[in-house]
């Protein structure tokens, strides 16, 4: 009986289906456990966007307050000016937002109106009909969901002035701390990570240059495009060259799809201001800066390990905007970075993200 049961026991076939059994049964674990904290997400979602917001905001500026901390200024003292310092640029976006894009709202609609007449114009008769009005109104109906927030509880956190105040002294507070405590917050992070602290350390020191390097790239290359995009605006005399540059600025931090949206804004307003030749113009500039420029100054800015390949970055902002809006959609790509930048650290834990090895640690 030995012989034949061990046989029964070791059989491929039985072995292979218990096999795969097993896998299918840690996908379903993985599956349930991302539906969980998808849900308490949602949940929970008027402290999770303030604090998300809160530890982006930390990790980019903890380097401002060490910098100020080493010319003898009490950390407290620096988290202070540094949040009223964010506070005062805030305000002023705001107010430039409005002045550029909020006040000119019905000359940006007549603008596309006569930019989308100018497309019609140029299709053959036969099969196509339009309505340009009725086109722009359907491009503001389907762009207020994606700008608010595609999932509901993204577009609910903000859906009220009270709400809005709460989230955002949320995020004040947040940030504060964490700008105040870095150090602390780091050291307990790192010991509930599941890995020896110094182990724990480094992740925490990787996932924080992902941000900082990214966000940093992201930006400088922004404010270049930007510039040769209202520079050119200015140059052939086309209006509304400020909402061009608000829009193009903002969109910028969302990949791919933002270049979609911010180049055919600044296209709509060449058409139905300007000339076809003005259109043309404004499209090779456009092209040149999103495809060219961009590429060359990302490049130049970002290191090798913090590269994305398009597609990936293409299905993680789709993601990001489908679960978190606006605001995932920014944070989709950094977010992906991470996730690599985390994975190379465990397989290798003498790299550091520009590739030479870190001193041992003790």
């Amino acid at each position: 009986m030995t012989g034949p049961m061990t046989h029964e026991r070791g059989h491929p076939t039985r072995d292979r289906v218990r096999e795969w059994g097993s896998t299918a049964w840690r996908y379903v674990g993985i599956l349930l456990a991302v539906s969980m904290t998808y849900t308490l997400v949602v949940a929970f979602s008027g402290l999770v966007v303030p604090l998300v917001l809160a530890i982006v905001v930390g990790m980019l500026s903890a380097p401002m307050i060490d910098r100020l901390e080493a010319s003898r200024i009490p950390r407290q003292i620096a988290a202070l000016l540094l949040i009223a310092g964010l506070l005062a640029i805030g305000i002023a976006a705001v107010v430039v937002i409005v002045n550029g894009v909020v006040d000119e709202a019905n000359e940006i609609r007549a603008v596309m109106t006569d930019g989308v007449d100018q497309i019609d114009s140029w299709l053959p008769d036969d099969g196509f009909t339009s309505n340009a009005a009725g086109f722009v109104t359907d491009l503001e109906n389907q762009g207020r969901p994606i700008v608010a927030g595609a999932a509901s509880w993204a577009t609910t956190i903000f859906s009220s002035a009270v709400a809005f105040g709460i989230g955002a002294f949320l995020a004040l507070f947040m940030v504060y701390y964490i700008l105040v405590d870095w150090v602390t917050v780091r050291g307990w992070l790192a010991r509930h990570l599941g890995v020896p602290e110094p182990m724990g350390v480094l992740i925490i020191d990787d996932a924080v240059s992902v941000v900082r390097r990214g966000f940093g790239a992201l930006t400088v290359t922004s404010v270049v495009i930007t510039a040769v995009i209202g520079v050119a605006m200015a140059l052939l005399g086309l209006p509304l060259v400020a909402s061009a540059v608000v829009v193009t600025f903002l969109m910028s931090y969302v990949p791919y799809l933002g270049a979609i949206v911010s180049g055919g804004f600044v296209l709509l307003i060449a058409l139905g201001s300007g000339s076809s030749t003005d259109a043309w113009i404004m499209l090779v500039v456009v092209l040149v800066a999103q495809n060219v420029i961009q590429t060359l100054v990302g490049n130049r800015l970002t290191s090798d390990r913090l590269k994305l390949h398009p597609l990936s970055s293409i299905v993680s902002s789709v993601c990001g905007v489908a679960i978190a809006g606006l605001l995932g959609a920014m944070l989709s790509a950094p977010a992906l970075a991470l996730g690599m930048a985390v994975s190379r650290r465990l397989r290798d834990p003498g790299m550091v993200l520009g590739g030479e090895a870190d001193p041992p640690v003790s």
